[in-house]
């Protein structure tokens, strides 16, 4: 395993790199690009905090800033903006398997769902109506999708609970409370429903990852991380995870770590990888959006 370093400069909060590096992780090896956006994308990158990509190979990159979200190709050419003023809050954004687009609202209790034109279709939750203690949803953080488009929410800041919803957003079950213990949470920060059909909860202040079943059963953890900040899964069963140290980590099918390089920011708050194996990550305090590209 390689570790590598990045010549860097910053330009109005933004990363900019000057040249790039080639690192190993696991027995694969990058080449790092954090000028992988076209130029013209830098002027509207501002308070990064999620990146996504969907079937057709576009990267979706949300952020606490007017556009909320910015969508590029696979060469960094930025191809729309969504606007939205009741936007103001966007923690995470996921894709359902269905091609909709949920971005998590963290401080108004919900959960907007836009099509692919960027056009609002629904809400889950009131932003004047935060849920009570256990109930969905007070300041959630991200939201996975099983294959039969079961909803799972970790509820977040202000819970410290899982919600499992049905297709339609009814409440199915809730699981979790606040502590240490196994099936406890502080900060529930990221959410992922695995090609076992297992819920990964990313439970940040405890310094693990919590496996599940879908009824809330505890299965195990993975641990060794540092304030674990995003998770996500790749079509060939590695589970990669982002913390604070700043560190990329990467598990094998059978939860092996067989891999782990810093990220280039502060740390890296979204996670994403696309089917070609290419890695997005975006950076936070200063912004970044980083491209690990597989060699």
């Amino acid at each position: 395993m390689w570790y590598c370093t990045v010549k860097q400069e910053f330009y109005s909060g933004v990363i900019i790199s000057m040249d790039y590096q080639v690192f190993g992780l696991g027995d694969r090896k990058y080449r790092v690009d954090s000028q992988w956006a076209e130029d013209k994308a830098t002027h509207y990158l501002k308070n990064i905090t999620a990146v996504s990509n969907d079937d057709e190979g576009y990267i979706y990159v949300l952020q606490r800033s007017d556009p909320f979200m910015l969508i590029f190709n696979a060469e960094g050419k930025m191809i729309n903006q969504w606007r939205n003023k009741e936007i103001t809050d966007a923690h995470y954004v996921e894709i359902s398997p269905a091609g909709e687009v949920f971005v998590v609202e963290r401080d108004h209790h919900r959960i907007a769902v836009f099509n692919k034109d960027g056009e609002l279709l629904r809400m889950l939750g009131d932003k004047n109506n935060p849920g009570n203690t256990g109930e969905p949803f007070n300041h959630p953080s991200d939201i996975a999708f099983s294959k039969d488009n079961n909803m799972y929410v970790s509820d977040g800041y202000g819970n410290t609970h899982v919600h499992h919803l049905n297709p339609s957003g009814e409440l199915v079950k809730t699981w979790g409370k606040i502590g240490s213990e196994q099936g406890s949470f502080i900060t529930p920060h990221a959410i992922l429903v695995d090609q076992k059909d297992r819920v990964l909860v990313t439970d940040r202040e405890n310094n693990r990852v919590q496996i599940f079943d879908q009824n809330g059963k505890y299965l195990k953890e993975l641990s060794n991380v540092y304030h674990p900040m995003d998770i996500y899964q790749d079509k060939d069963g590695f589970i990669y995870v982002t913390d604070q140290v700043p560190a990329l980590y990467v598990f094998n099918s059978e939860d092996e770590f067989i891999g782990r390089c810093r990220t280039f920011g502060t740390f890296g708050h979204g996670l994403t990888v696309d089917k070609h194996g290419d890695i997005y990550i975006a950076e936070m305090l200063p912004d970044g959006l980083t491209k690990l590209s597989l060699i």
